[in-house]
């Protein structure tokens, strides 16, 4: 019975403009225990949403025949397990851990006991980099391992061999590398057009920063899938001194889509709404002057604007707001950073576009970054929602899954925003901690 395996993960956060991307490895480690040495290797998938999964292959004890198990991955800062307490957390040491491991090669009756593996940030790179892996030796003694190789990997490394080495023919990741044929669209296809319009209050003074980032990801994503499908882009970005409620209705307006077009609405701000109000979703402030007061002639209210998009009678309607949704005295919390490694460089799945934006099925959709009641966290890196939002597209059209909807991506962006959130620091109004609270709302017609 094997005694040890490695949990590795690479924890990745967007960064201004860069482009989502997992990090993926290849490891040689091995542990020495009861002078005998274990040797492992590992295939490690880490998105930038703090999902992942990590593939450890190792001989059997007797037969030497190859084992593979398959875990996904949790991780923390250091301290981080008190929710309570901000300042026990150390966010120089991110520690990863492995749950639920599977046997996907090999013998069934395989045990494990969890390895945990800290990473270190680097100050001179602000990278997050390897400093230990341990596990818990016979006596509850940690015993140290020792990583003889790492490699990140990229999309031409990923040869049949080495995929085989971890994954069967009946994966998802081994079908969409080796067994789907790639279809292109057909020249009446590629005259679809995403319409995107991208609304960001940027010279806010408390969230503009944000919003900035929000307006730069969000466009960047669609432009290049837009390329990538090889399909007519019409952009509109609403920002700076053009924010104001007359320019973005008479955007919403200008919109004229054909039955096969896609529309999407982008909006990062702020956010509010009335407790004795019957909308679930919330008002846009869409004030232009510091003077103006909320509401009114200064707000549009986001399932208002899904309405107006939605009857314009496009195939695809995406309509999303990262704001607050509650009283307007209350302001956005500001979160923590994330932590940030290097990103490997893998392409995305023709077939998983083609499912989520080619369908010919019409499909309307509207989310919203916080539950009625709550407020909306960021940072310097982009709103939570917006990210995980973003992250969990990116994820849908990679490589890793088929057989993707906009269902379960939408419901992995609601699931990882609600655990960012709890595993993440809000500056407070009186400048003290909480740990934040914060549900995206969403519906689909």
């Amino acid at each position: 019975m094997i005694s040890r395996y490695l949990l590795l993960a690479l924890f990745v956060l967007i960064s201004g403009l860069s482009y989502a991307q997992p990090s993926i490895y290849e490891f040689d480690y091995y542990f020495d225990v009861n002078n005998v040495r274990e040797h492992y290797n590992a295939f490690l998938v880490r998105n930038d949403d703090g999902t992942g999964f990590i593939r450890v292959r190792f001989p059997d004890e007797k037969t030497q025949t190859p084992i593979v198990v398959n875990m996904l991955m949790q991780e923390h800062y250091m301290g981080d397990e008190d929710e309570n307490d901000s300042k026990k957390t150390d966010s120089s040491i991110l520690i990863f851990e492995g749950i639920d491991p599977q046997v996907i090669i090999g013998g069934a009756d395989v045990e494990y006991d969890p390895d945990v593996f800290w990473f270190e940030k680097n100050k001179e790179t602000g990278f997050y980099e390897p400093w230990a892996v341990v596990s818990e030796g016979d006596n509850n003694e940690d015993v140290q391992g020792e990583i003889t190789k790492m490699k990140l990997l990229n999309q031409e490394d990923l040869t049949k061999e080495l995929v085989s080495q971890y994954f069967t023919p009946k994966d998802e990741f081994y079908i969409n590398l080796f067994e789907t044929t790639v279809r292109s669209l057909t020249p009446q296809q590629k005259n679809t057009r995403l319409f995107l319009l991208v609304v960001a209050n940027t010279e806010d003074i408390s969230i503009g920063t944000t919003c900035v980032v929000d307006k730069d990801v969000t466009y960047k994503t669609f432009s290049q899938l837009a390329e990538f499908l090889e399909i007519q882009f019409v952009p509109t970005v609403i920002f700076g001194k053009e924010f104001s409620k007359v320019n973005v209705d008479n955007a919403i307006n200008a919109i004229k889509p054909a039955p096969g077009d896609i529309v999407v609405f982008y909006y990062s701000g702020h956010g509010f709404n009335d407790v004795k109000s019957s909308q679930r979703f919330p008002f846009l402030d869409l004030r232009d002057k510091t003077f103006q007061n909320y509401g009114g002639a200064y707000t549009l209210n986001i399932e208002d604007i899904y309405k107006r998009i939605k009857a314009k009678g496009a195939r695809l309607n995406l309509v999303f707001s990262d704001c607050c949704n509650a009283d307007p005295t209350q302001t956005s919390l500001v979160s923590s950073d994330g932590a940030t490694t290097r990103n490997s460089s893998i392409g995305w799945s023709m077939e998983n576009c083609r499912a989520l934006f080619m369908n010919e099925k019409p499909l309307s959709v509207l989310m919203t970054a916080a539950s009625k009641g709550e407020l909306s966290a960021g940072n310097t890196t982009g709103g939570i929602f917006t990210f995980n939002l973003r992250e969990s597209l990116e994820k849908s059209i990679g490589p890793f899954f088929f057989n993707v909807s906009w269902n379960s991506l939408l419901t992995t962006a609601q699931a990882q925003t609600i655990n960012k959130a709890k595993h993440t620091w809000c500056k407070q109004e009186d400048n003290s901690r909480k740990v934040c609270v914060q549900n995206p709302a969403f519906k689909m017609e």
